[in-house]
């Protein structure tokens, strides 16, 4: 199996990076591709459309690389914090260019998703908000309407609350349960 894991936090040993590595860890017959955002280079979505008429990106930046890594990839999981109600902007930089992989479908706001195989999604976020499931839960479910629109066949969406700065996430019942979860998944 072949793992993409995208780190969308700045911290490379925050909450959202101890979780990826808990759940990409100790996996056999693996190939793991780990990228932390904010060390590439990706430039906001142009809107320019260049992708519906090419099956590609105009942007030449660090994007197309992990475009490459999405294709070749069986699973993948993508963590980000939650910075003032949304995901951060690396993450939503990276996410707004996955509109490349989507091709103009018959009618307006229809697309064809450009993935192809059997892919799984998972995608969390970290905050610190006590009560982030229920305040978060719009998160949750636009993530996964997005990667299921992308093509993903199976997806896994989590949000993860009530993580301090000084990094407990590991500690909290909700992210080991998902850690859990999440390593079942990639080992099937």
């Amino acid at each position: 199996m072949r793992i993409l894991a995208i780190n969308g936090s700045p911290r490379k040993d925050g909450n959202t990076a101890k979780l990826l590595k808990e759940i990409t860890k100790d996996h056999v017959d693996v190939d793991l591709d780990s990228f932390d955002l904010n060390d590439l280079k990706i430039r906001d979505c142009q809107a320019c459309y260049f992708c519906k008429k090419n099956d590609a990106c105009a942007i030449k930046d660090d994007m197309q690389r992990l475009y490459r890594k999405l294709r070749e990839a069986d699973a993948m999981v993508l963590g980000s914090p939650v910075y003032f109600g949304v995901e951060n902007a690396n993450t939503r930089a990276f996410i707004d260019r996955l509109y490349a992989l989507l091709a103009f479908g018959d009618g307006p706001g229809k697309y064809v998703p450009r993935l192809k195989g059997d892919k799984l999604a998972i995608s969390f976020v970290c905050c610190g908000a006590g009560k982030g499931k229920e305040v978060y839960a719009n998160i949750k479910d636009r993530q996964f309407a997005m990667w299921a629109n992308l093509g993903f066949k199976e997806v896994r969406t989590y949000v993860i609350a009530g993580a301090s700065p000084q990094g407990n996430v590991l500690e909290l019942v909700d992210a080991q349960n998902m850690v859990r979860e999440c390593q079942e998944l990639l080992d099937r």
